[in-house]
């Protein structure tokens, strides 16, 4: 079996990703809402602000009072309730694979609605390191870490991973689907260019390999290219465009169904 290595590099991960447009109209305050429900009750949450500029994270408001129903196929439907401002929980919900997920969130005489469809799980065999020389400068060292998995060659995996670094979120965007890798034995590895922020020695790295749907996928894909394109990155000079969203009524955000597995290492 052929073994496929990915490569992704922080923070120039959005070199050479593709750009898909989108309408750009971030002046006028708009609903944002990020729905997760995984396999883990603890895990399955949603966030409902208010925002006159998404790229502006001090620009928002909580939304409180909301109401938010789930549904699921066989037609059985629950309530989250309100647990602290702008979040939405319920304790005694979470997914199963391979069923779909309906959301609908009334705010204000307007309603929002979502679906979202769980995949299978996608099993990570194991995370890793290496220690490899950095680019022109071969007498310098830096950490690689590499996460281990099998892409199941009779389905199309869309897959995000979110990446913990002593407990704090690594916040980037890490997303692989197997358009050109499907069945492989997958090493999706990544490094960081700065050093002050590389990996090092004793650094705890916790893995979530999370297993979406397409909607999700273009959702983080172009939530990427957007920021890119507002944080100066290669694609700088031009106007941010608005992430696809699978929200109805014009709200941003996404409605995300995902089932995880786990891996870590601790770098030596």
């Amino acid at each position: 079996m052929k073994k496929i290595y990915l490569i992704f590099l922080i923070p120039f991960l959005f070199a050479c990703e593709e750009v898909i447009e989108i309408d750009l109209n971030s002046s006028s305050p708009e609903i944002i809402i990020e729905a997760n429900l995984s396999n883990s009750n603890e895990q399955s949450f949603v966030y409902i602000t208010e925002s006159t500029d998404f790229y502006n994270p001090n620009a928002y408001k909580t939304i409180s009072n909301a109401d938010v129903f789930l549904k699921d196929a066989s037609g059985d439907s629950l309530s989250l309730d309100e647990v602290s401002p702008g979040k939405y929980q319920n304790k005694q919900f979470k997914i199963r694979q391979q069923n779909q997920y309906n959301i609908e969130v009334n705010y204000k005489n307007q309603k929002y609605t979502a679906a979202s469809s769980a995949p299978n799980i996608v099993e990570v065999d194991s995370v890793g390191y290496k220690l490899e020389s950095r680019p022109f400068n071969k007498d310098k060292k830096r950490l690689e870490l590499h996460i281990y998995f099998k892409d199941d060659p009779d389905i199309k995996n869309y897959i995000r991973f979110v990446v913990y670094k002593n407990g704090e979120k690594i916040n980037r965007i890490f997303l692989y689907d197997d358009r050109l890798t499907n069945g492989n034995d997958i090493d999706f590895f990544f490094f960081n260019f700065d050093e002050e922020e590389e990996f090092k020695s004793g650094d705890l790295i916790e893995v979530e390999l999370q297993s979406i749907d397409e909607p999700t996928f273009t959702y983080f894909k172009t939530l990427r290219s957007a920021l890119a394109r507002s944080s100066g990155g290669p694609f700088g000079s031009t106007a941010p465009a608005n992430p696809t969203t699978n929200w109805t009524n014009n709200a941003f955000g996404y409605f995300s169904a995902y089932v995880f597995s786990y891996g870590s290492v601790v770098l030596e």
